[in-house]
């Protein structure tokens, strides 16, 4: 098998055509995964207004 053939991507996953898009295709082959410690979350919560105004308030306390 070669290097070409072994970072090839799998048929339902279409050809990416930026950078995003061959993020988004390495995620979802599970390519990511493989590079982060198995404590990192696997699901992500929605983004809602809520927790965006909580993610903002953290990052102000950190930078102040």
């Amino acid at each position: 098998m070669t290097a070409r053939k072994a970072i090839e991507q799998p048929s339902d996953i279409p050809a990416p055509r930026d950078d995003a898009e061959e993020l988004y295709a390495l995620i979802r082959a599970g390519g990511f995964w493989r590079l982060a410690p198995d404590w990192v979350p696997r699901e992500y919560a929605e983004p809602t207004r809520e927790l965006t105004e909580r993610v903002q308030h953290g990052l102000r306390r950190l930078v102040t």
